[in-house]
């Protein structure tokens, strides 16, 4: 009954976010008397039917929770301020912070800072306070990055964005102001092991070792972090149920095997399993405490409470008690990707149907069963969240997370240890590293199969179809039952898809949209006839831009573009063409020519090239000025800069400027022109 009640607690939660009901105080007040009236005459029903009503009104609680929405940052400059580190993530050779102001002020406004207000910084190194702890520190602070724009995608994650970064201002960044000896003690154990491995161990040894132990999973370099999750293996490289069950159960079981032999009157495998609830909270605070660590070791510290009193623990029982005790003090917790990842990925080992002992190769058969149902169940998720389902994962989880959970995990730990025993560097080290070695370099051996990695972006739905496609996957036990499923769910999604289509690339009307690319700019055009254009493509690099517009071009299924326009030669305005060559396919580009002529580093010159090379016509403004020739079903015309650029003119006031123009209705697009082009153009 108890998972029931979980489940619909969560699920609850999980509507409640993307509907962010108004009537959620009336809903928990609903729940609560339902509850009431369950305890004064629960006596009347069989416990059997408690869990409907009890589920129904976990999910009502779950429902009326308000979610709150970012505290945004509407301040830009130098602010000196107090705030408590929320949380710590290393990466190679710096770490990113996440405070939380206690009180603060603008030194040049003298603007007080909102209470609560998040604070994102980057510190070089690995000289970070302890999560918990207060800091005092001078930082420019500026609004992060927020764009906002319609897809047939919706994002379902809870309301993220709002705060600030922060940029240190001072050599020292920051000063601990207080702190407890217990996080204190922690972070210094921690920083320690961080610092032998780094020292002790090849770098990317040494980043799947602390990845492992201490959860820095950014130590992890950016291709490799691909790699692995193109592969299905991002939960061995990260600390998950896996790591924690495995050092919990060895931790109770030496103990176990220790007391055995000793006559104190005690039972030895309830004392074990006694001693065994610290520790195993400790490691999951010791390993970075995320959101899946923390659900494990609650998970076996349950467990073990229960061996404690001399009751045998229920697996789907303790779990999904372990899941209420998390998400009702922090409801947002719940809703992360990793916890929810966590608690599906084990619901679908525990309600595995059980192997025969009497099959030939029973272990695989399980092992092949329990990646199948992983994947399964997963996939909703992953396709939603991530864009790709790792298919290949299930291959890999086969062959590879036996050599992951037997050797590598256990030897990473074990190196951890010999921080305090140096005898034992050398030997330990260089067994690790010829494990982790093979572990990689299969990673590597099965990239090129992942061929799911990226997949088309999921309407609401193709995700429910998808959903239930794959609970009926998991729940029917016949083969001819599962293609069956298989088969009408295919069918349901290409009929989704269809319809999608459709409705994202109209005919016999002209769409424009301005896409929300923060600095800079971009916009689509659909004509009527259903050709497309797209006119800037905002930032490159790691602007959150380079995402935004791809990610809304796939979920348009828009993989050709006919005509891209580049307004002119500032970042803001091309950078996000690099993507773009290198994920759809570009008919005609237009472009001013001034920037191919007076760049020094020679980088749009080699973007068009790598255009051309694909087949791309490009088209300067001398051919272009004095036409207006039908496009698409309309008609588009480039009124500036005519006939040419002008070399005395700035990029910005050589700017593109076109007209379309669709039975009554015309768009004027002028990329950046300023004021002295913009009288120019209409004298």
């Amino acid at each position: 009954m108890l998972q029931w009640i979980a489940a619909a607690w969560l699920s609850g939660l999980f509507v409640g976010a993307q509907w962010q009901p108004i009537a959620g105080p009336i809903l928990a007040g609903v729940a609560l008397v339902g509850a009431l009236a369950v305890a004064l005459h629960g006596h009347e029903l069989g416990s059997r039917l408690w869990a409907a009503p009890l589920s129904c009104l976990a999910f009502c609680c779950g429902l009326g929770v308000a979610h709150a929405a970012p505290t945004p940052c509407s301040v830009r400059g130098e602010g000196r301020l107090t705030a408590r580190v929320e949380s710590v993530r290393h990466g190679v050779g710096d770490a990113r912070l996440r405070l939380q102001v206690l009180e603060g002020r603008m030194l040049e406004s003298g603007r007080a800072l909102s209470a609560g207000l998040p604070i994102t910084a980057r510190v070089e190194g690995f000289g970070t306070p302890p999560p918990g702890s207060i800091i005092a520190f001078q930082a420019e602070l500026r609004p992060r990055t927020e764009l906002h724009n319609p897809s047939p995608h919706p994002d379902l994650s809870l309301p993220r964005g709002g705060g600030c970064w922060a940029r240190w201002s001072e050599r020292a960044p920051f000063e601990v102001v207080e702190v407890s000896r217990w996080s204190a003690a922690v972070d210094l154990a921690r920083a320690r092991v961080r610092t032998h491995m780094n020292a002790e161990l090849p770098q990317e040894v040494a980043g799947v070792a602390r990845a492992l132990v201490l959860g820095d999973g950014g130590a992890l370099g950016y291709t490799q972090r691909q790699t692995i999750a193109a592969v299905g293996l991002a939960h061995l490289f990260a600390v998950s149920g896996l790591h924690v069950a495995l050092v919990s159960g060895t931790l109770v079981r030496s103990l176990h095997w220790l007391l055995r032999g000793c006559a104190l009157g005690f039972d030895p495998r309830r004392l074990a399993a006694a001693v065994g609830i610290p520790l195993t909270l400790l490691h999951a605070l010791f390993a970075g405490g995320s959101p899946s660590a923390w659900r494990a070791a609650i998970t076996a510290a349950l467990a073990w409470g229960l061996v404690v009193i001399g009751r045998r623990p229920s697996a789907t029982s303790v779990t999904a008690a372990a899941a209420l005790i998390l998400s009702a003090p922090d409801p947002a917790m719940a809703l992360r990707p990793a916890f929810l990842l966590s608690i599906v990925a084990t619901s679908a080992i525990l309600s595995a149907p059980p192997t025969s002992r009497s099959q030939r190769w029973r272990r695989l058969r399980g092992s092949a069963t329990i990646s199948a149902r992983t994947l399964i169940a997963t996939t909703p998720m992953v396709w939603w969240w991530f864009g790709g389902v790792p298919v290949v994962g299930w291959l890999t989880n086969i062959l590879v997370l036996p050599l992951g959970s037997l050797v590598v995990i256990p030897m990473a730990h074990l190196f951890a240890l010999t921080a305090s025993i140096p005898a034992a560097v050398e030997p330990i080290g260089t067994a690790l590293t010829i494990a982790v070695h093979i572990l990689l370099s299969v990673c590597d051996a099965f990239a090129p199969l992942a061929v799911t990695r990226r997949l088309p972006p999921l309407d609401v739905a193709q995700g429910l179809v998808v959903l239930a496609g794959c609970l009926l996957l998991l729940i029917a036990r016949r083969w001819r039952q599962r293609l069956a499923a298989l088969a009408v769910s295919t069918l349901l999604w290409l009929g989704a898809d269809r319809a999608l289509v459709l409705r994202e690339q109209p005919q016999d009307i002209l769409r424009v949209s301005f896409v929300d690319v923060g600095q800079g700019d971009a916009t689509l055009v659909d004509f009527p006839d259903g050709q497309f254009a797209v006119i800037d493509t905002g930032q490159g690099g790691r602007h959150p831009a380079v995402r935004e517009l791809r990610e809304l071009l796939a979920a348009r299924r828009r993989s050709e573009i006919d005509l891209l326009v580049i307004t002119h030669g500032h970042p803001d305005h091309y950078g996000g063409l690099l993507d773009l060559v290198d994920e759809v396919v570009i008919r005609e580009i237009w472009l001013n020519g001034q920037l191919l002529t007076e760049e020094r580093d020679a980088k749009m010159a080699s973007l068009i090239a790598s255009a051309m090379a694909r087949g791309t016509r490009v088209r300067f403004a001398p051919e272009l000025c004095g036409r207006s020739p039908p496009f698409g079903g309309a008609r588009i015309e480039v009124l500036w800069p005519c006939p040419r650029y002008d070399p005395a003119l700035s990029l910005n006031d050589n700017s593109i400027a076109l007209r379309l123009v669709f039975g009554r209705r015309s768009f004027m697009l002028t990329g950046d022109l300023e004021g002295d082009a913009e009288r120019r153009l209409v004298a």
